[in-house]
């Protein structure tokens, strides 16, 4: 028995020594808003949502509450896009992005801005 549970060390060994890691994007959101509920999500180069809110998935987005949000999602070409609740505004798209990214979303319901930021 021993001998197998040798055999299944080294094998597990040699594959994480050599297996390719899997490489993700991290995407950092400084919520800033004024008593407004917002969502955030990332899509794929085809229009696929790979992270963040769902649909009519909304969240708590005040300043006051001191928050950020990080989605993480696989190595891949992706935009991201951001909706404020009860706002006449169309959702606002950044991107193509290809690495790790930073946004600050703030403002009212009627007025918010949702921009890029140095990480």
């Amino acid at each position: 028995m021993k001998f197998q549970s040798f055999h299944l060390t080294i094998f597990i060994c040699v594959y994480i020594a050599l297996a390719q890691t899997i490489k993700a994007y991290i995407t950092d959101t400084d919520l800033d808003m004024t008593l407004c509920s917002c969502k955030i999500w990332v899509e794929d180069a085809n229009g696929n949502r790979i992270a963040g809110d769902g649909s009519g998935h909304y969240h708590d987005c005040d300043h006051s509450i001191g928050k950020e949000q990080k989605l993480n999602f696989t190595d891949q070409t992706y935009t991201i896009h951001a909706k404020v609740e009860g706002s006449l505004r169309k959702a606002k798209v950044r991107g193509p992005f290809n690495n790790d990214t930073c946004f600050h979303i703030y403002g009212t319901v009627d007025d918010w801005k949702f921009d890029q930021t140095y990480c």
